[in-house]
């Protein structure tokens, strides 16, 4: 074999082995698997476990959840949107019912006492009954869940009806105070029985409503007015009773004067006709007797609460008379001593 056929033999398994680089190729497909490390979705679903962390939604939720409060009231009812506005009407007029008897817009049920002048019960039974055809309508078309309402507000004119009626009655008892005062002044013995008899049968009369208004009526249902508060309710049951109990004292005293009064007047007419043993002891029975009644008259007067203080005046005037006349009293015991 020559040289040229060896070359020729030989060139193409040089050939083949030349290749052997080319094996590379596949050792550089795990390069190519870097997919592997794209598979960093992992860390994104860590990303996406963290949500539960940030889900708040619990919260709104809760939040959610306050909403069924707030739409607990239903609408009302064409019924019971008649109800409401008759309702509003009546304490309209009772409201206005308060200013007649305070005698102002502005004034308060403890400016009316048993002192005050103008009071006129007929002028607020008369608003009262300018809200009773509202308070009827309302009890015709409430429904229940309106009859607390309906029923402060029926509770509220019983109030107004019942307190006027006492005023008037504690008015006109405080007015026969008076006359008996000015009948103790000059010494008339009848007028002075008279006027306590009158005394006490008002005051009775006075009584009689203030003792249903302070067991039917409350505070707490007659402040659906808006001009009547707890404190002004309670403050003028308070007065009515000071008063009420007051003019009952000054009675008790009254007739104590009176029985003084008719021994001064016979001590008088025993001094008059010189009949000095009698009108000695008329005198000094009386004296003493009216020297207690200005201890004890002065003692009330002082006594007397803020409540009842509108008794202080006529008090201290009968304690100033009883003092007068206890010492005309002495001089007609010394003058026939």
């Amino acid at each position: 074999m020559d040289r040229r056929s060896f070359i020729a033999l030989s060139a193409p398994l040089l050939a083949g082995c030349g290749q052997l680089p080319s094996t590379e190729t596949p050792t550089s497909e795990p390069t190519a698997t870097a997919t592997p490390t794209e598979t960093e979705t992992p860390t994104e679903t860590a990303t996406a476990t963290e949500t539960p962390t940030e889900t708040t939604t619990p919260t709104e939720t809760a939040t959610a959840t306050e909403t069924p409060t707030e739409t607990e009231t239903p609408e009302l009812s064409d019924r019971e949107q008649r109800a409401a506005r008759a309702l509003d009407r009546a304490i309209s007029e009772l409201n206005q019912a308060v200013a007649t008897y305070t005698g102002s817009a502005e004034g308060s049920l403890l400016d009316v006492s048993a002192a005050t002048n103008g009071f006129s019960r007929v002028a607020v039974i008369g608003d009262i009954s300018d809200a009773d055809d509202h308070i009827e309508a309302a009890r015709r078309d409430a429904s229940n869940r309106q009859q607390s309402r309906l029923t402060a507000v029926e509770d509220a004119r019983e109030f107004l009806s019942l307190a006027a009626e006492a005023q008037s009655r504690v008015i006109a008892a405080f007015a026969e105070t008076q006359r008996a005062r000015d009948a103790v002044d000059t010494e008339q013995e009848g007028t002075i029985e008279s006027a306590v008899r009158d005394l006490r049968e008002e005051r009775r009369r006075a009584e009689r409503p203030f003792t249903t208004l302070r067991e039917e009526t409350s505070a707490d249902t007659v402040s659906v007015l808006p001009r009547i508060d707890v404190s002004e309710y309670e403050d003028k049951v308070a007065q009515f009773d000071a008063e009420i109990g007051g003019l009952g004292s000054l009675a008790d005293f009254l007739d104590r004067l009176r029985e003084a009064v008719v021994d001064l007047n016979d001590a008088e007419r025993f001094d008059r006709v010189e009949n000095e043993r009698n009108a000695r002891e008329a005198a000094r029975t009386a004296a003493e007797a009216f020297e207690t009644l200005t201890t004890e008259l002065r003692e009330f007067a002082s006594g007397l609460s803020e409540n009842g203080a509108a008794l202080e005046p006529v008090a201290t005037d009968l304690a100033d008379l009883a003092a007068a006349k206890a010492e005309k009293a002495r001089n007609i015991e010394e003058r026939n001593s």
